[in-house]
């Protein structure tokens, strides 16, 4: 633990820099393990101060702080907040000019500042790494660590080099930071990073979130709920789509409409994405339409809605998203349109995302053409080498070699054949168990598609997919729990397992003539009962069917 004269001086610099009179719940825990030099992963809900856990200890040690973070707009927002702190950082990414890069290396070098955030993909840039090699590393900050996974919503496989740099940079404590883990993706942080993390989870339930689902059938219907909805919710938003056109088709149809709106994806240019940041964080524009590219790590507490106007492909991006509403703690709404026309859109995103056979086979056959085996070769040579191979896949094929033994790599990350006795079916095996990830994609997209279409409470679907939710019975506000739905009958064998909650054997609290009472039915009787589900007959001589949850005694 730290010594009274280290926790007067946080508590200090806490007031002073970052003006908080206090931590927030998991924060002290989590600081206290970095600055007992302690490898940790922390798993803390959008809005709980992940970025406070690194900046407050990294200005009482000794050395440089390394941030790695997916996305540029984050950096550019962290940075500009420490700047009116009053503490030095730098940003290093494809953003800056050649002079701005060269400035910012040579301030690395003299050891000019506190923290450096950069992209993972910088990582693998010698000079970069040789510029931070200069100075004490201090502290390797993970951001958005869910990325690192393969199990991961969001497995970026540029992060795939991290453990290496980390390596490189003379090992320094490494802190992880996420929002959304199950167990799973935990599990394979820690095996990616090859440490034996802290775990540190503050649980992911915000009851200032009110969750609802908006159901339509064709496209005029979710134009014309966005529509209602933006021009009925009170403060700022985001909309989010999951293609670049529809995030333009929504843009257009709110601007034509007279909404302050702004829009942001990847094939706007980085000008025009800045501008647009900078108008929405200073309430120059009220909704922002946006991809995923936006939001990430974006610290604009009153966001009082996020809507989706289309299904994500799993339940970790939704609640990543959705969670970037109410970050100051009051009620924010968080509403998805669903469409079961879009879960379509997401299988062709999973459609190759893997790597294939051929993949895994071109990417080995460039090592032996570059001569690999007696010299080591850099990444930028085999990309150009695999034309065929779209970066990402041959990221992710050298890195199945590497864990199967085949390839090393050194302090430069350059690649070397360590094992010249691969056999192509050895290969054609590494792309085949990878392949196993698709299958675990698609049942995540199936928890999601069951959000979108199920009669429980929201948040009790969330919870019980990301920590168990046994003693939670329901929020109170979400649209189930406001407005129970009628039960349609469904046939048993229809219901996946993760669905059937009610263990063998489970008795129903219920009891045919009970008199009972359903909020918006009123009361009734009760016809029949199971452990999850009540039938029940209304004084209007109509029988409908309703969970548990959701009916009391009268």
């Amino acid at each position: 633990m730290p010594n009274g004269a280290q926790n007067k001086a946080i508590n200090k610099t806490l007031r002073d820099t970052f003006g908080y009179t206090r931590l927030r719940a998991g924060q002290q825990e989590v600081i206290d393990s970095v600055l007992q030099k302690r490898d940790t992963l922390a798993v803390m809900p959008t809005g709980a101060g992940k970025s406070l856990c690194y900046q407050l200890p990294a200005l009482h040690m000794p050395g440089t702080t390394v941030i790695v973070s997916p996305l540029i707009a984050l950096m550019k927002d962290q940075v500009d907040k420490l700047a009116q702190a009053g503490v030095s950082a730098i940003e290093v990414n494809s953003t800056l000019t050649a002079r701005e890069e060269k400035a910012a290396l040579e301030s690395i070098r003299n050891g000019e500042t506190e923290m450096v955030f950069t992209t993972p993909e910088r990582l693998t840039d010698p000079t970069f790494l040789d510029a931070l090699r200069q100075n004490e590393i201090d502290l390797f900050v993970i951001d958005e660590a869910h990325c690192i996974s393969q199990w991961g919503h969001d497995f970026r496989p540029a992060f795939l080099e991290i453990s290496n740099a980390v390596d490189a940079l003379g090992n320094p404590p490494v802190l992880a930071l996420t929002a959304t883990a199950t167990s799973a993706v935990t599990e394979d942080i820690g095996r990616q990073l090859k440490r034996t993390l802290e775990v540190i989870n503050t649980g992911i339930f915000r009851p200032n979130l009110h969750y609802r689902v908006v159901h339509a059938t064709n496209d005029r219907e979710k134009l014309e709920h966005i529509l209602r909805l933006v021009q009925s919710l009170e403060g700022s938003g985001i909309v989010y789509t999951a293609t670049v056109k529809n995030a333009d088709l929504v843009y257009e149809a709110l601007k034509d409409a007279g909404v302050e709106v702004g829009r942001y994806h990847g094939r706007l240019s980085a000008k025009e994405r800045e501008t647009t940041q900078d108008d929405f964080m200073a309430d120059r524009c009220r909704v922002m339409v946006a991809t995923n590219a936006f939001g990430l790590g974006i610290d604009k507490p009153d966001l009082r809605f996020v809507v989706h106007y289309q299904v994500p492909g799993t339940l970790e991006a939704y609640y990543q998203e959705s969670g970037r509403a109410g970050r100051d703690g009051k009620p924010a709404r968080c509403i998805l349109i669903y469409d079961t026309r879009d879960k379509r859109v997401q299988q062709f995103f999973l459609g190759g995302r893997y790597p294939t056979r051929d993949d895994v086979v071109h990417a080995y056959e460039a090592l032996l053409a570059a001569d690999a085996q007696s010299q080591p070769i850099p990444y930028a040579q085999l990309e150009a080498q695999t034309p065929d191979v779209a970066g990402n896949k041959l990221k992710v094929g050298l890195k199945l070699m590497k864990d199967a033994g085949y390839l090393k790599q050194d302090r430069n990350l350059r690649y070397r054949i360590v094992n010249p006795d691969v056999k192509a079916e050895d290969l054609l095996h590494l792309a085949d168990e990878y392949g196993k990830k698709s299958e675990a994609d698609r049942e995540k997209l199936e928890r999601m598609i069951f959000y979108a279409q199920s009669a429980f409470c929201r948040w009790r679907v969330l919870l019980e997919y990301f920590e168990g939710a046994e003693d939670f019975d329901r929020c109170g506000t979400c649209d189930n729990c406001l407005h129970p739905p009628e039960l349609k009958p469904v046939k048993k064998s229809r219901l996946p397992r993760w669905a059937r909650r009610a263990p063998l054997g489970a008795v129903s609290q219920y009891k045919a003539g009970d008199r009972v009472r359903v909020p918006r039915y009123g009361e009734g009787r009760v016809e029949s009962a199971t452990a999850e589900q009540v039938e029940i007959g209304f004084p209007d001589g109509k029988k409908r069917q309703f969970l548990c949850a959701y009916v009391e005694l009268a």
